[in-house]
């Protein structure tokens, strides 16, 4: 009798040319079924469809490339976008963390009448610990480590002290850096005139006479500057490179939260003297260029 035509050829032609639309979804079937319909028709003479076949299988690896290609390249295109999105996100919620910190300083002050020391001052007196842990009791969210915990009359470093590092509060970590355990780059400015100047009693408001919108308190600083949280090391503007240890983060310049609580995106193009300007609390000079 007459050759009949391979049901598993056509079939394969069919979804081969489906895979235009559905690629390796029919793509496959279609390369699978063709080879199948290939090795029926060389065992049996009076099965015919070797060109359905042939064709199934081109068109089959044809519109599974093209698919995948266009995938390729829409994820190309997509990529940067969902780059720009997550740095978006993870910028939003390191403002948050400074901006917890602040209203945490500002509490702080409220109740001690001037905002926490910057640790041990030369002559020996003030807290061993960083401001961090002097604000433990200011934080609106639950810590998992208290102001107790400490031993204040010991360093950091102590053997105890070291044991609550990796304790680290949420507040303090940064999603965009790849730190050790236990480590931030949220840093209070320090240095003369600044809000962490080295005082064991703290910098009293009213001694913030520039302003404190004008008057950075804390930055978020480039991971080489990164400390362990307990740690009293803070971040002091350089007055020949302020935008030294900060902007290593974020494209194009650096966070840094104000004094009145707000956080601020610092530009690189910010001029120099603007940015010195506000690392310092009263010296009267102009840091409205921020």
């Amino acid at each position: 009798g007459p050759p009949r035509t391979s049901g598993k050829a056509v079939a394969s032609l069919v979804l081969g040319i489906c895979s235009f639309f559905f690629s390796v979804l029919t793509g496959i079937p279609a390369i699978i079924l063709g080879l199948l319909s290939l090795r029926d028709i060389d065992r049996e003479p009076l099965v015919d469809g070797k060109g359905l076949a042939v064709g199934g299988i081109t068109t089959g690896a044809i519109g599974s490339v093209l698919c995948l290609g266009c995938l390729g390249l829409q994820v190309a295109l997509l990529l940067p976008a969902v780059q720009a999105a997550r740095g978006a996100a993870q910028r939003a919620e390191s403002m948050n963390n400074l901006k917890q910190l602040c209203l945490a300083a500002l509490n702080y002050e409220s109740a001690n009448r001037s905002f926490p020391p910057s640790g041990k001052n030369e002559d020996g007196m003030g807290s061993q610990l960083s401001w961090r842990v002097q604000l433990l009791p200011y934080l609106e969210t639950q810590t998992g480590v208290t102001f107790d915990d400490f031993h204040h009359d010991e360093p950091w470093d102590s053997p105890h002290n070291k044991t609550l590092i990796d304790k680290m509060p949420a507040v303090f970590a940064c999603n965009s850096a790849d730190l050790p355990p236990g480590h931030t780059v949220y840093l209070g400015v320090s240095g003369p005139g600044a809000i962490f100047r080295g005082d064991s009693n703290g910098t009293r408001l009213r001694d913030v006479t520039d302003g404190l919108s004008q008057t950075m308190i804390f930055v978020e600083a480039d991971p080489t500057e990164a400390v362990p949280w307990t740690k009293p090391e803070d971040w002091e503007c350089d007055p020949n490179n302020p935008f030294a240890g900060v902007g290593g983060l974020r494209p194009g310049g650096f966070l840094a939260a104000m004094g009145d609580g707000s956080v601020h995106f610092i530009p690189n193009q910010t001029p120099p003297g603007a940015v010195q300007a506000a690392a310092t609390s009263n010296a009267g000079d102009d840091a409205s260029a921020l």
